[in-house]
């Protein structure tokens, strides 16, 4: 399964339920078929939503362990127009460990090293 997330777009949310999508209200991201992510990728693309994001859940096998939370953290790289087409917002692919950002984000660290992922081949 993978979750997908966006800005309010009726006409997206009525292709993800005709799609078997699933609304998750406690992560707010509806979750898809893993077998479908290509599809739903061309329709937010023809629908031009905005602010989307897809997040692939790892295939979990019966008694697999969860990841450590030590394991670095993944961004994405999004770039678009601001409503009034002056600017430009990016988005850069960070990564950082995630146990340092949440511990920053609980107040007990002040800083967190991040680095700049290379654009993945296609």
């Amino acid at each position: 399964m993978a979750k997908v997330s966006s800005r309010y777009d009726s006409r997206f949310v009525d292709y993800l339920k005709s799609i078997g999508g699933r609304w998750d209200p406690q992560s707010k991201t509806w979750t898809v078929p893993e077998s479908r992510v290509a599809e739903v990728l061309a329709k937010a693309k023809e629908l031009n939503v905005q602010d989307f994001k897809v997040q692939r859940e790892s295939s979990s096998r019966a008694g697999a362990q969860p990841q450590a939370s030590s394991q670095p953290a993944e961004g994405t790289i999004r770039m678009r127009l601001s409503r009034d087409g002056r600017f430009v917002l990016i988005s850069v692919n960070l990564i950082a460990f995630a146990d340092d950002v949440k511990r920053m984000l609980d107040g007990k660290r002040r800083t967190v090293r991040f680095r700049i992922l290379p654009p993945r081949r296609q």
